[in-house]
């Protein structure tokens, strides 16, 4: 009887000596991009579908929904309340969102989802453009789909928040009006041309969930060289609170040389680190640790 004890306390040991698995973050990907030839409603869930792909071994439980008309982005969030991250895929020409979208979106930030990030590269994250393969998601060496993961991930583990992504100038209309909602002074604004002379600020971008090689994201941008400038600076939230925008990745025009313009912003600090833009090399990702590691053996079986 005494061995049989024995057994089942060595038995119960190890079952709580096991890593648990983390529960997967729970996105609301919502795409009011336009239809056109070469960035369709199918090529944008192709996201959301990959985050929900086995490749990611149950990190995302992503949601795809289609930004159909004012209020569709009120609708969705009501629908689901238990969202972490929210990501406005928004370029567009005309603005859908409307004043209780706003207003939504407000409430989703107010009730603790204050993270706010800006991506003006978002656009071009899956096309279909011949001859371009680098915008076919998720991209070469599936770096498109390592910096959506990262971005998503540094999101959820800064509290939760809104992902805003859009594209150059014309596009920026429906995205500006989000940004206003959240910091009424944010703006998108601008057309860029990618140089080599630029940096990744903090390693955010590059790995977290997976590490991407800088050089890759580049290429990728300078396939189709016209992303926007996202906002960076001091701002005030609608609740009147201040918030700092930083610059997660940036790059002075071509040929290089002259100010350079911020692709992604959040807000929150990214760091000292400091990787050039056009580095072969990828940041190193730190072993993580299951958080109920045993501090000391099971009783050995006598």
């Amino acid at each position: 009887m005494q061995i049989v004890l024995r057994f089942i306390t060595f038995f119960l040991c190890s079952l709580l000596a096991l890593p648990v698995a983390a529960e997967p973050i729970r996105v609301l990907f919502v795409n009011g991009t336009q239809d056109s030839g070469v960035s369709r409603n199918s090529l944008r869930q192709e996201m959301s579908d990959w985050l929900n792909s086995a490749e990611n071994d149950g990190a995302f439980a992503s949601t795809f929904v289609r930004f159909r008309g004012r209020g569709a982005l009120a609708s969705a969030l009501e629908a689901h309340p238990q969202t972490e991250v929210l990501i406005l895929d928004l370029a567009n020409t005309v603005s859908q969102v409307s004043q209780s979208d706003i207003q939504a979106l407000q409430q989703y930030y107010a009730g603790g989802k204050r993270v706010v990030m800006m991506d003006a590269s978002f656009g071009i994250r899956s096309l279909r453009i011949s001859g371009t393969p680098e915008v076919d998601f998720p991209g070469a060496e599936n770096s498109s789909g390592a910096l959506l993961a990262n971005q998503i991930k540094a999101i959820h583990d800064a509290g939760g928040g809104t992902l805003i992504g859009t594209d150059h100038d014309v596009w920026q209309v429906p995205a500006n009006a989000a940004a206003r909602a959240l910091l009424p002074d944010a703006r998108f604004r601008g057309t860029t041309n990618p140089s080599t002379d630029g940096q990744f600020l903090g390693d955010v971008l590059l790995t977290g969930h997976t590490s991407v090689k800088p050089i890759t994201l580049l290429r990728h941008w300078e396939s189709v060289p016209n992303q926007g400038e996202a906002p960076v600076g001091n701002f005030t939230d609608f609740t009147g609170t201040p918030v700092t925008l930083y610059s997660l990745v940036e790059a002075a025009d071509k040929p290089g040389g002259g100010r350079k313009r911020p692709y992604i912003s959040a807000s929150f600090n990214p760091g000292d680190a400091r990787y050039d833009i056009d580095s072969e090399l990828a940041p190193e990702v730190e072993p993580q640790l299951p958080d109920n590691m045993p501090t000391r053996k099971s009783p050995p079986i006598q």
